[in-house]
C-alpha cells in the first residue's frame, strides 16, 4: 500500500487493488499520470485497512476478481456496505463464463479483462467514474 497525499477535492479517489504487484504498479502509474489520487492495495485486507485510513471518500474500487485472501466481490460487497454509492470495477485474467456471469454481469458491475492498455484502462475508469453512467 502506498501512502496518498491530503485528499484533493478536485481529483477523484481511486482504491486500485490487485494481489500482482505488477499489474498493481501499472495501476497506480498510470491512474497518477492522468491526475487521480490512489490508494494501491496488495490484496483485500490491504484494501480494507487502506479504505479505513482513508482521509477522504473513494470514488470507485478498482480490483481483481480472484486474489488469495479476498476475492474482488466480496471485497465490493464489504465496502459497499459502508458505502453504498461506490462505484466498482473488476479487472481479471480469469475469463469464466460462469465466474463473469455471477459476479460481475449479473450484479450490474463492470469488467476490464486482462491484459488492457493503460488507454484502455483510463476510457473505462472514466466511463465508471461518470456520473451520468449510473452505478457501476
Amino acid at each position: 500500500m502506498t501512502s496518498a497525499p491530503p485528499p484533493d477535492a478536485s481529483q477523484p479517489t481511486i482504491l486500485a487493488v490487485d494481489d500482482d504487484l505488477g499489474v498493481l504498479g501499472l495501476l497506480e502509474k498510470t491512474l497518477s499520470l492522468a491526475g487521480y489520487r490512489v490508494l494501491a492495495a496488495n490484496g483485500g485486507w490491504s484494501a480494507i485497512r487502506a479504505y479505513e485510513d482513508s482521509a477522504g471518500p473513494i470514488h470507485l474500487l478498482l480490483t481483481d476478481v480472484i486474489m488469495p485472501d479476498l476475492t474482488g466481490p466480496v471485497l465490493a460487497e464489504r465496502l459497499r456496505a459502508r458505502q453504498p454509492d461506490l462505484r466498482v470495477l473488476f479487472i481479471s485474467g480469469f475469463h469464466d463464463a460462469d465466474l463473469v456471469q455471477h459476479f460481475v454481469i449479473r450484479k450490474g458491475f463492470t469488467l476490464l479483462p486482462k491484459p488492457f492498455s493503460p488507454a484502455g484502462l483510463l476510457r473505462v475508469v472514466g466511463q465508471s467514474l461518470n456520473p451520468s453512467s449510473g452505478p457501476s
